[in-house]
């Protein structure tokens, strides 16, 4: 029997430990080509990142063009209080039907002799007409109209329900409280003034309730000093807001 030196290994130990080296070494090249991927991914990503900016930053011009146009053929314009006078950017834009609902307004109730008692002006909420005459519609702590009034309203309505804008009436009062009577308020009293106008408008006179909204705006915008009888009678007011566009609901 042989006897091994001290120290020495056999062959098969040497070939296997030569074959777990080798392992090790495949093991360590895959672990430093791994970031390659991870680079890789990134790089992509950062690609389709550019892209997506690059896409959602650009202009299309024409479409710019266009909405452009539309913001400037839809600037309304302003008529000073009591004036007939305006000019319009377009003539498809809906400050010309404006004009044209002011100027049948104004020639049915100049035909009735009616025309002295309203005011018109165009904004860009509308057309306004006010019934600023106190005397001719409501009296203190009254949301009534007078005979006069009925006429006022009926000659507008004619004209109105010809169109299909939609139409605010809002109500006002002066600052005096209110004491005795019906009304809480101010806040209802002013409300009760366009109800009247409204009740007149849509049930005597054919305009059709979906196209009209009523507002009470109580005694907090005056349009003259409460500090004079004059100026509370000019306060005590309802106005008629024709709007650029139409009704609300069909």
């Amino acid at each position: 029997m042989s006897v091994k030196e001290p120290g020495t290994r056999t062959a098969p130990y040497r070939r296997a430990n030569r074959r777990r080296g080798d392992t090790h070494g495949e093991h360590e090249v895959e672990n430093a080509e791994r970031w390659l991927l991870t680079y890789a991914d990134m790089i992509t990503l950062l690609l389709v990142l550019f892209i997506v900016l690059y896409a959602i930053s650009s202009l299309n011009q024409a479409k710019f063009r266009e909405f452009k146009q539309s913001v400037q053929h839809s600037k309304l314009f302003h008529i000073p209080h009591g004036s007939t006078k305006a000019t319009t950017n377009s003539k498809s834009s809906p400050s010309t039907q404006l004009v044209k609902i002011e100027k049948a307004l104004s020639s049915a109730l100049k035909a009735k002799g009616l025309l002295q008692d309203v005011t018109f002006a165009i904004t860009p909420t509308g057309l306004t007409e006010g019934l600023v005459a106190d005397s001719t519609f409501f009296l203190t702590n009254s949301a009534q109209l007078s005979p006069s009034g009925y006429r006022i309203v009926d000659a507008s309505a004619q004209v109105l329900k010809k169109y299909n804008n939609a139409i605010e009436v809002a109500g006002y009062t002066d600052n005096r409280p209110i004491v005795s009577g019906p009304y809480a308020d101010n806040w209802a009293l002013s409300a009760a003034r366009a109800a009247s106008v409204v009740v007149r408008m849509s049930t005597g006179d054919g305009v059709k309730p979906t196209q009209l909204i009523l507002l009470g705006y109580g005694q907090y915008h005056p349009v003259a000093t409460n500090s004079t009888p004059a100026g509370q009678a000019q306060n005590r007011r309802v106005n008629i807001v024709v709007s650029p566009t139409a009704k609300l609901t069909p």
